[in-house]
């Protein structure tokens, strides 16, 4: 495997800001000296994730992931370190001069078979339909439909013949064996176990993972039955270990690379998709012939923050529309407008009507979700007749008393108004009370929970009794954990989430080690004097930062986060979240010597396991060695002074 040299993983890091790469994919807002969205990881309703841009390093304060840019991509895309940096330079624009393809992950054998097999049916599909004379008809059906030659390259379209055994013996003079071709989706099994082809006398469409990989098929009929008898016009591959209907969306892999330039956009089906990529739209994308699933929400949202809504224009298209946006809306990190085709065409029909410019620019002419509903609620109505247009007026009102933004609520009034031909005050009196909650927002800062459980004992080392051992800011003078919202001043309130409970030693610890991070003094006195921290985790961090600080002179925590074992991500990007105020020789003086009295109380611990262990086996002597240890320790301890 190709190695990326330490030099280019620094220079792709320190190129690009953690804030706007994570800010494509995550709403963020200000909230004190970090910004805060809803966590990408998980599903939840109040923001617990937070990105702190001067570190460059973000942390999640609910499910514990943290890390740098390149943590980031290698948890929401799934992809190892290699990957996460290559796909890091590429946002910037910086060339690796690595091969990236031997930095792909390990995957199944079987599945990577899978994949050979069915990358060979489609090449064997699309020189059938461009090559052969049993695929002619076909040919002249897509040049009919409007399709372009290099339309038809771009999608690797296909064509299965009538007779049913071609793909088989296709395929089995490449070498791949019975057990493989079952597998694989392509072939059905008579009673016998014997192998015959799936796909007969249909147009083939390649259906690729997001890497681009074949993964199945969908076929269009290209005739109907002779024998009368009825069959799907489409037809997918069945269920496989590569293909799963409610995971795929038609040309998500090439459609992707386009995303940062434009949102994706919806369609209905493959035939929509493939003709607005003719029209110059190359981000479309489409479900599976069935209706959206939540899935494939998530799926979208995983690679862009926006989607367009664009179905059919008729009537059973803008049905479908409303019932994907209630699917959508339940997504709370996307954000979806629509496009309403006119004169109830699909986009084909638009296209040919009306031409690829008019298609681009009304791919543009984008309505909000609740535009959408007025919109539908107003079609087919009769609003020239009094009891209609007081039907439409009691529904539209409905709605846009839902709307939490007051301007957007005077926009939607305005256009009732202008339909209806009713003042737009008197809409406003009449509209119904509501009382609608922001997503992604609390009511109330309650909702973050409860303060954490304070410590009964701990008044705070040194000048650091102000400073509680959480994350989020400096904390001698925030008031994170009280149940509140703080404000910064921005009309953003930074959240409250319950933090873990840890004694005043591993408070001590902790701090330490974060200004041992800070301050290059103090890590070296803590080295040069052979400190030790107790608990084992921070030791171990600790040594690791002597490590990096030693090799690199500028010590970007962003950067260290990259050294640390995955076991001890979580623990040191919570660490490194801190902000504790600037410390003096006196107060890290009470911090070593309160993180000693933990080692002697850890130490008086286990002799009185040892002792009581002597006792019970009749050992006197060493009982009374353990005795005396623990009487020497307990005249320590008494003697230290107060901290």
């Amino acid at each position: 495997m190709a190695a990326i040299p330490e030099t280019k993983i620094d220079e792709v890091r320190n190129a690009v800001n953690i804030v706007d790469y994570i800010g494509q994919f995550v709403s963020l807002h200000k909230a004190g000296q970090n910004m805060f969205g809803l966590c990408p990881f998980q599903d939840e309703k109040t923001p617990s994730f937070s990105v702190n841009e001067s570190k460059q390093i973000f942390h999640c304060f609910s499910c514990g992931r943290g890390g740098n840019v390149f943590k980031f991509v290698m948890e929401y895309d799934h992809l190892a370190f290699p990957q996460a940096v290559a796909k890091v330079a590429d946002y910037a624009g910086i060339e690796l001069g690595v091969d990236l393809d031997a930095n792909r992950p390990v995957e199944d054998p079987a599945k990577v078979a899978q994949k050979a097999l069915l990358k060979q049916t489609q090449d064997f599909y699309h020189h059938i339909l461009v090559n052969a004379e049993s695929g002619s008809e076909a040919l002249a059906y897509l040049h009919k439909r409007g399709l372009e030659d290099a339309t038809i390259e771009h999608f690797n379209i296909g064509f299965a013949p009538v007779d049913g055994t071609l793909l088989r013996s296709f395929v089995t003079a490449h070498g791949f064996d019975y057990d493989l071709q079952r597998k694989s989706g392509m072939f059905a099994e008579n009673q016998d176990g014997t192998l015959h082809d799936r796909f007969i006398d249909r147009v083939m469409f390649p259906l690729t993972d997001i890497n681009g990989d074949v993964i199945g098929f969908s076929g269009r009929m290209l005739h109907k039955p002779s024998n009368g008898r009825t069959i799907g016009k489409y037809v997918n591959s069945p269920e496989t270990d590569l293909f799963a209907k409610r995971e795929v969306l038609f040309n998500l892999g090439p459609a992707k690379n386009d995303f940062k330039q434009s949102p994706p956009i919806l369609f209905e089906g493959f035939m929509d998709v493939i003709a607005a990529y003719q029209a110059g739209v190359t981000t479309g994308i489409a479900s599976m012939g069935t209706s959206l699933t939540e899935e494939q929400v998530g799926i979208i949202a995983h690679q862009s923050r926006e989607m367009v809504l664009c179905y059919d224009g008729d009537e059973p298209g803008q049905h479908a529309t409303g019932r994907a946006l209630e699917l959508i809306e339940r997504h709370s990190r996307l954000k979806v407008s629509v496009v309403v085709l006119p004169d109830g065409q699909d986009p084909d029909e638009f296209i040919q009507s009306r031409g690829k410019e008019a298609f681009q620019q009304q791919m543009t002419q984008t309505i909000t979700p609740l535009g959408f509903r007025l919109h539908a609620l107003a079609t087919g109505k009769q609003l020239t007749t009094d009891q209609e247009k007081l039907d439409y007026i009691h529904d539209a009102l409905a709605l846009v008393a839902r709307e939490p933004d007051p301007v957007a609520q005077s926009v939607y009034l305005s256009q009732v108004a202008k339909l209806t031909g009713v003042n737009e005050a008197d809409l406003k009196t009449s509209m119904p009370a509501s009382t609608p909650v922001t997503p992604g927002l609390p009511a109330t800062g309650d909702e973050f929970g409860p303060e954490p459980p304070a410590d009964e004992e701990d008044p705070g080392p040194g000048g650091f009794g102000g400073w509680s051992g959480g994350s989020g800011g400096n904390f001698g003078s925030s008031s994170f954990g009280n149940g509140n919202f703080g404000s910064n001043g921005s009309g953003h309130t930074a959240p409250q989430v319950m933090r873990p409970h840890y004694d005043r030693f591993e408070k001590a610890e902790r701090l330490l080690l974060v200004l041992s991070w800070r301050d290059p003094e103090i890590a070296t006195r803590l080295h040069q004097t052979d400190f030790v921290f107790p608990d084992a985790p921070y030791q171990t961090l600790f040594d690791a930062w002597l490590n990096f600080a030693h090799e690199n002179e500028d010590g970007a925590i962003a950067g260290f986060l990259d050294q640390v074992p995955e076991d001890l991500m979580a623990t040191a990007t919570d660490l490194a979240m801190m902000t504790p105020p600037e410390s003096t020789d006196e107060e890290v003086d009470g911090l070593i010597a309160q993180i000693g009295e933990k080692s002697i109380r850890d130490r008086l611990a286990a002799l009185k396991v040892e002792m009581t262990q002597a006792q019970q086996l009749g050992d006197k002597q060493t009982s009374l060695t353990l005795s005396q240890q623990y009487i020497e320790l307990m005249r320590t301890l008494k003697a230290r002074p107060s901290v």
